[in-house]
Protein backbone atom coordinates (compact mmCIF):
# COMPACT_ATOMS: atom_id res chain seq x y z
CA UNK A 1 0.00 0.00 0.00
CA UNK A 2 2.80 2.25 0.49
CA UNK A 3 4.05 2.04 -2.89
CA UNK A 4 0.56 2.62 -4.50
CA UNK A 5 0.05 5.45 -1.92
CA UNK A 6 3.53 7.59 -3.20
CA UNK A 7 2.63 6.69 -6.84
CA UNK A 8 -0.98 7.88 -6.81
CA UNK A 9 0.17 10.62 -4.90
CA UNK A 10 2.72 11.80 -7.61
CA UNK A 11 0.24 11.17 -10.24
CA UNK A 12 -2.28 12.75 -9.47
CA UNK A 13 -0.15 15.67 -8.30
CA UNK A 14 1.56 15.95 -11.60
CA UNK A 15 -1.92 15.87 -13.35
CA UNK A 16 -3.11 18.53 -11.28
CA UNK A 17 -0.01 20.46 -11.74
CA UNK A 18 0.15 19.96 -15.51
CA UNK A 19 -3.63 21.09 -15.88
CA UNK A 20 -3.13 24.23 -13.68
CA UNK A 21 0.68 25.06 -16.04
CA UNK A 22 -1.96 24.62 -19.43
CA UNK A 23 -4.31 27.17 -18.35
CA UNK A 24 -2.29 29.36 -16.54
CA UNK A 25 0.10 29.60 -19.96
CA UNK A 26 -2.67 29.58 -21.93
CA UNK A 27 -4.68 32.32 -19.86
CA UNK A 28 -1.71 34.35 -18.98
CA UNK A 29 -3.20 35.04 -15.26
CA UNK A 30 -4.71 33.09 -13.00
CA UNK A 31 -7.42 35.29 -12.91
CA UNK A 32 -8.25 35.15 -16.26
CA UNK A 33 -8.41 31.13 -15.97
CA UNK A 34 -10.77 31.18 -13.38
CA UNK A 35 -12.86 33.97 -16.02
CA UNK A 36 -12.27 31.68 -18.53
CA UNK A 37 -13.33 28.51 -16.79
CA UNK A 38 -16.51 30.18 -15.45
CA UNK A 39 -17.55 31.03 -18.95
CA UNK A 40 -17.11 27.39 -20.10
CA UNK A 41 -19.01 26.02 -17.26
CA UNK A 42 -22.17 28.88 -18.50
CA UNK A 43 -21.70 28.30 -21.68
CA UNK A 44 -21.94 24.04 -21.46
CA UNK A 45 -25.14 24.29 -19.14
CA UNK A 46 -26.66 26.92 -21.96
CA UNK A 47 -25.83 23.78 -24.28
CA UNK A 48 -27.66 21.59 -22.39
CA UNK A 49 -30.43 24.09 -22.35
CA UNK A 50 -30.92 24.32 -25.48
CA UNK A 51 -29.74 20.84 -27.25
CA UNK A 52 -32.26 18.10 -28.54
CA UNK A 53 -33.47 15.41 -26.29
CA UNK A 54 -30.75 13.06 -27.63
CA UNK A 55 -28.06 15.56 -26.56
CA UNK A 56 -29.83 16.11 -23.41
CA UNK A 57 -29.49 12.27 -22.63
CA UNK A 58 -26.17 12.16 -23.07
CA UNK A 59 -25.30 15.19 -21.01
CA UNK A 60 -27.29 13.64 -18.32
CA UNK A 61 -25.47 10.21 -18.26
CA UNK A 62 -21.87 12.36 -18.76
CA UNK A 63 -22.78 14.03 -15.69
CA UNK A 64 -24.39 11.27 -13.48
CA UNK A 65 -21.07 9.39 -14.26
CA UNK A 66 -18.90 11.95 -13.25
CA UNK A 67 -20.16 12.21 -10.13
CA UNK A 68 -20.63 8.97 -9.38
CA UNK A 69 -16.57 8.97 -10.27
CA UNK A 70 -15.86 11.24 -8.29
CA UNK A 71 -17.22 9.64 -5.12
CA UNK A 72 -15.23 6.63 -5.90
CA UNK A 73 -12.44 8.54 -6.03
CA UNK A 74 -12.76 9.89 -2.74
CA UNK A 75 -14.09 7.43 -0.87
CA UNK A 76 -11.20 5.27 -2.79
CA UNK A 77 -8.35 7.52 -2.68
CA UNK A 78 -8.51 8.80 0.44
CA UNK A 79 -8.37 6.53 2.91
CA UNK A 80 -5.18 5.28 1.17
CA UNK A 81 -3.57 7.88 -0.17
CA UNK A 82 -3.99 10.94 2.08
CA UNK A 83 -4.58 9.12 5.57
CA UNK A 84 -2.75 5.58 4.68
CA UNK A 85 -5.15 3.23 6.20
CA UNK A 86 -6.99 0.59 3.76
CA UNK A 87 -10.85 1.98 2.57
CA UNK A 88 -13.28 0.34 5.63
CA UNK A 89 -16.18 1.99 7.41
CA UNK A 90 -18.76 4.30 6.07
CA UNK A 91 -15.76 4.81 3.20
CA UNK A 92 -16.33 1.48 2.31
CA UNK A 93 -20.05 1.24 1.78
CA UNK A 94 -20.20 4.91 0.28
CA UNK A 95 -17.43 2.73 -2.41
CA UNK A 96 -19.32 -0.22 -2.99
CA UNK A 97 -22.62 1.35 -2.98
CA UNK A 98 -21.31 3.57 -5.58
CA UNK A 99 -19.41 1.43 -8.18
CA UNK A 100 -22.32 -0.77 -9.46
CA UNK A 101 -24.20 2.36 -10.45
CA UNK A 102 -20.79 3.37 -12.22
CA UNK A 103 -21.11 0.70 -13.82
CA UNK A 104 -24.82 0.67 -15.00
CA UNK A 105 -23.95 4.79 -15.66
CA UNK A 106 -20.70 4.02 -17.48
CA UNK A 107 -22.63 1.90 -20.16
CA UNK A 108 -24.95 4.05 -20.81
CA UNK A 109 -22.41 6.66 -21.19
CA UNK A 110 -20.91 4.11 -23.85
CA UNK A 111 -24.09 3.00 -25.45
CA UNK A 112 -24.35 7.11 -26.31
CA UNK A 113 -21.43 8.05 -27.21
CA UNK A 114 -19.59 5.09 -29.02
CA UNK A 115 -20.98 6.01 -32.35
CA UNK A 116 -20.07 9.71 -31.97
CA UNK A 117 -16.77 9.23 -31.14
CA UNK A 118 -15.56 5.94 -33.40
CA UNK A 119 -12.32 6.53 -34.80
CA UNK A 120 -12.77 7.84 -38.48
CA UNK A 121 -10.06 7.45 -42.10
CA UNK A 122 -9.14 11.56 -40.94
CA UNK A 123 -8.48 9.78 -37.20
CA UNK A 124 -6.37 7.30 -39.09
CA UNK A 125 -4.71 9.83 -41.33
CA UNK A 126 -3.64 12.39 -38.54
CA UNK A 127 -2.28 9.05 -36.30
CA UNK A 128 0.00 8.01 -39.29
CA UNK A 129 1.31 11.39 -39.85
CA UNK A 130 -0.20 11.82 -43.31
CA UNK A 131 -3.00 14.41 -42.04
CA UNK A 132 -2.93 18.12 -41.92
CA UNK A 133 -0.42 19.89 -40.02
CA UNK A 134 -1.43 23.23 -40.69
CA UNK A 135 -3.51 25.83 -38.98
CA UNK A 136 -6.21 22.47 -38.79
CA UNK A 137 -3.59 20.54 -37.12
CA UNK A 138 -4.52 21.40 -33.13
CA UNK A 139 -8.17 20.82 -34.43
CA UNK A 140 -7.64 17.40 -35.24
CA UNK A 141 -5.08 16.75 -32.77
CA UNK A 142 -7.49 17.53 -29.70
CA UNK A 143 -11.00 15.47 -31.75
CA UNK A 144 -7.99 12.30 -31.31
CA UNK A 145 -6.89 13.24 -28.31
CA UNK A 146 -11.05 13.08 -27.23
CA UNK A 147 -11.80 10.27 -28.94
CA UNK A 148 -8.90 8.40 -27.60
CA UNK A 149 -9.69 9.50 -24.29
CA UNK A 150 -13.33 8.02 -24.58
CA UNK A 151 -12.26 4.85 -25.20
CA UNK A 152 -9.14 4.76 -23.16
CA UNK A 153 -11.81 5.01 -20.21
CA UNK A 154 -13.84 2.51 -21.68
CA UNK A 155 -10.69 -0.02 -21.98
CA UNK A 156 -9.63 0.90 -18.41
CA UNK A 157 -13.10 0.56 -16.63
CA UNK A 158 -12.91 -3.59 -17.68
CA UNK A 159 -9.80 -4.57 -15.32
CA UNK A 160 -11.47 -2.27 -13.23
CA UNK A 161 -15.21 -4.25 -12.39
CA UNK A 162 -13.55 -7.31 -13.18
CA UNK A 163 -10.94 -7.19 -10.52
CA UNK A 164 -14.23 -6.80 -8.42
CA UNK A 165 -15.84 -9.53 -9.71
CA UNK A 166 -13.29 -11.91 -9.68
CA UNK A 167 -12.16 -11.47 -6.07
CA UNK A 168 -16.20 -12.02 -4.93
CA UNK A 169 -15.39 -15.70 -6.03
CA UNK A 170 -13.00 -18.19 -3.79
CA UNK A 171 -10.67 -18.47 -6.74
CA UNK A 172 -7.59 -17.25 -5.27
CA UNK A 173 -5.63 -17.42 -2.60
CA UNK A 174 -4.94 -14.51 -0.28
CA UNK A 175 -1.50 -14.18 -2.84
CA UNK A 176 -4.18 -13.34 -5.59
CA UNK A 177 -6.85 -11.33 -3.77
CA UNK A 178 -3.68 -8.97 -2.67
CA UNK A 179 -2.88 -9.13 -6.26
CA UNK A 180 -6.03 -7.98 -7.58
CA UNK A 181 -6.69 -5.45 -4.81
CA UNK A 182 -3.38 -4.01 -6.17
CA UNK A 183 -5.04 -4.65 -9.52
CA UNK A 184 -8.25 -2.69 -8.97
CA UNK A 185 -6.35 0.37 -7.08
CA UNK A 186 -3.95 1.23 -10.52
CA UNK A 187 -6.60 0.83 -12.76
CA UNK A 188 -8.73 3.08 -11.03
CA UNK A 189 -5.63 5.38 -10.86
CA UNK A 190 -5.47 5.32 -14.32
CA UNK A 191 -8.96 5.99 -14.88
CA UNK A 192 -8.96 8.50 -12.78
CA UNK A 193 -6.10 10.50 -14.44
CA UNK A 194 -7.83 9.98 -17.94
CA UNK A 195 -10.99 11.16 -16.69
CA UNK A 196 -9.73 14.02 -15.37
CA UNK A 197 -7.52 14.64 -18.41
CA UNK A 198 -10.80 14.08 -20.53
CA UNK A 199 -13.18 16.58 -18.23
CA UNK A 200 -10.25 19.03 -18.58
CA UNK A 201 -9.85 18.52 -22.46
CA UNK A 202 -13.63 18.93 -22.91
CA UNK A 203 -14.04 22.41 -21.33
CA UNK A 204 -11.14 23.94 -22.16
CA UNK A 205 -10.42 22.90 -25.73
CA UNK A 206 -14.02 22.33 -27.21
CA UNK A 207 -15.22 25.08 -27.65
CA UNK A 208 -13.07 25.65 -30.26
CA UNK A 209 -11.96 22.52 -31.87
CA UNK A 210 -13.90 19.58 -31.46
CA UNK A 211 -18.14 20.69 -30.68
CA UNK A 212 -18.62 21.08 -34.47
CA UNK A 213 -16.67 17.97 -36.43
CA UNK A 214 -18.49 16.18 -33.73
CA UNK A 215 -21.97 17.49 -34.40
CA UNK A 216 -20.97 16.86 -38.02
CA UNK A 217 -20.60 12.73 -37.65
CA UNK A 218 -23.72 12.38 -36.13
CA UNK A 219 -26.17 14.47 -37.97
Amino acid sequence: MTAFRFIAGIVIAALLAGIGYDLRRRMKSWNAAGDFLSRRIRDIRHGRETAGALSRARNIVAIVSGGLLLILALSGFLPVVFLGIHLSGVLLVIHVTAAPLFAIALSALALLHAHRLRFDESDLQFALGSGERDSHGKDALVRFALKAGFWLILTLSLPLMLTVILGLFPLFGTGGETMLIRLHGYSALLLLVSALGELYLIGAYMEHTTEQPLKEQNP
